[in-house]
């Protein structure tokens, strides 16, 4: 196999995650905002991301990669009484 053809599918290699508890597929080297752009969650204010259980602040949310597997909860803060 050519070096041009590997790095092509290299270019499209995918992991699967949970978002909430449903599978969804995204490229290799996601990030958490990655994750919200495919989502369209354009509005980060008043939410919350956790990966496996464990909160990261929403200043790392561009550089915090994703891995095979994970699994994302986004929470959405809601007002009411």
């Amino acid at each position: 196999m050519n070096d041009s053809l590997l790095a092509s599918r290299a270019i499209y290699k995918t992991m699967n995650i949970l978002i909430n508890g449903q599978a969804t597929d995204m490229p290799d080297n996601s990030s958490i905002a990655d994750v919200l752009q495919h989502i369209e969650q354009y509005q980060t204010g008043g939410i919350a991301v956790a990966i496996n259980d464990m909160v990261v602040p929403k200043g790392k949310w561009g550089n915090s990669q994703i891995n095979d597997g994970d699994k994302i909860l986004i929470i959405k803060a809601s007002q009411g009484g």
